[in-house]
C-alpha cells in the first residue's frame, strides 16, 4: 500500500472514535508518534491527499488535518480491500 494511503488509514483510525469524524482535528504529533516518518515526509503525504480531495488541512494555532467524506469513503474501501485481500 502507498504510504500517502497509510497516513490516510491513521487519519480515518484517530477520527473513527470522535463523535463527528468529519471535524476531528488531527494534530501532526498524532501523526509524527505512529508514524516511522519524519514530519517533512508525512506532511508530502498529507500535501497529496490534500490534493486528492481525501483531506483538509488548516492552520489554525497549530496545523490541523481534517478528513473528508470521500477520504473516509477511500479508507474504508482500502481497509475491506486489505481484509479481503488477506483472506485469500
Amino acid at each position: 500500500m502507498e504510504s500517502r494511503y497509510q497516513i490516510l488509514l491513521l487519519i480515518d483510525e484517530l477520527a473513527h472514535t470522535d463523535p463527528q469524524p468529519l471535524s476531528y482535528q488531527c494534530r501532526p504529533r498524532e501523526l509524527i508518534l505512529r508514524q516511522m516518518q519524519d514530519w517533512p515526509a508525512i506532511w508530502e503525504h498529507v500535501c497529496v491527499l490534500e490534493s486528492e480531495g481525501l483531506v483538509v488541512s488548516r492552520q489554525l494555532d497549530t496545523m490541523v488535518i481534517l478528513l473528508t467524506e470521500e477520504g473516509r469513503d477511500k479508507a474504508r474501501h482500502l481497509r475491506s480491500s486489505s481484509v479481503e485481500s488477506s483472506a485469500s
